[in-house]
């Protein structure tokens, strides 16, 4: 009696031993399933993500340009469908640096990632837990933006937390800077508007420059068309109002329109 009951305990303990590695293995394979599953996800978001930050980037440093460095120049002049800061208003300066322009850049970002990160089109959870904080660097053949942004992948049972992203725009934005800053440096107290002078500066800095007179400021746009992006050339712009009795003297004739370039 004593031998058949430690042989039907031991093939008890042995089952139980069998079926709980069975059990544990089935438990590790759903486990690893699920890992992969998230990971996948992980892998889906990542680039969907930094791909946005790339178009927002470049959507912002267009019209950032545009508008003279300036996301809402509060000091401008409306000329066609340009908002046109004043960098020179009757002896008032106000230029902003490449710094200030790339805070603008990255408060451009920051407002618009949400619209491009549409993540519905995923077809799974993805939660933003905080605002996104952007950072711009314009180098000098390439502008990079990095964004924490810190987003939610997945349920309450099974998610993960990413939140560094990171895009880039290939083009060389500090050169368009520095010529645009060298002819408004070269123009803000000219008292006699040369053609042939600004056609021969276009021509060096290999840029299309358009200007016009707008009430009592004068507006120029500068179109760099060795610079693309998104199929766009880069546009700069900047207005300059002189004193009354200046901006009526010499041959600066109000109403005066003119592109020079190469």
């Amino acid at each position: 009696m004593f031998v058949i009951l430690g042989i039907v305990l031991v093939a008890i303990v042995l089952t139980v031993v069998f079926l709980r590695k069975d059990i544990s293995a089935e438990i590790d394979k759903v486990r690893i399933s699920r890992s992969v599953a998230l990971q996948q996800k992980v892998d889906q978001v990542t680039p969907f993500v930094s791909d946005c930050v790339s178009s927002t980037v470049e959507d912002a440093i267009l019209k950032v340009f545009a508008r003279g460095g300036y996301n809402s120049p509060k000091n401008a002049i409306e000329y066609e469908y340009y908002t046109i800061p004043l960098y020179f208003d009757k002896g008032k300066e106000t230029i902003p640096t490449i710094d200030m322009i790339e805070k603008e850049i990255e408060k451009a970002v920051e407002g618009n990632i949400n619209s491009c990160a549409n993540f519905n089109a995923l077809k799974f959870p993805v939660t933003a837990l905080k605002q996104p904080t952007a950072d711009v660097t314009f180098g000098k053949k390439i502008a990079e933006a990095s964004l924490e942004w810190q987003l939610k992948i997945g349920t309450e049972e099974e998610s993960a937390v990413v939140s560094e992203f990171s895009g880039e725009t290939r083009a060389d934005l500090l050169t368009p800077y520095e010529h645009a800053i060298d002819l408004y440096n070269k123009q803000k107290n000219i008292k006699v508007l040369s053609l042939i002078d600004l056609a021969r500066l276009a021509k060096q800095k290999d840029y299309v420059l358009h200007f016009d007179m707008v009430g009592d400021a004068m507006v120029y746009l500068l179109t760099f068309n060795t610079t693309i992006i998104n199929k766009q050339p880069l546009v700069y712009t900047f207005a300059i109002r002189q004193e009354k009795e200046e901006a009526q003297g010499g041959s600066l004739v109000a109403g005066a329109r003119s592109t020079a370039s190469s």
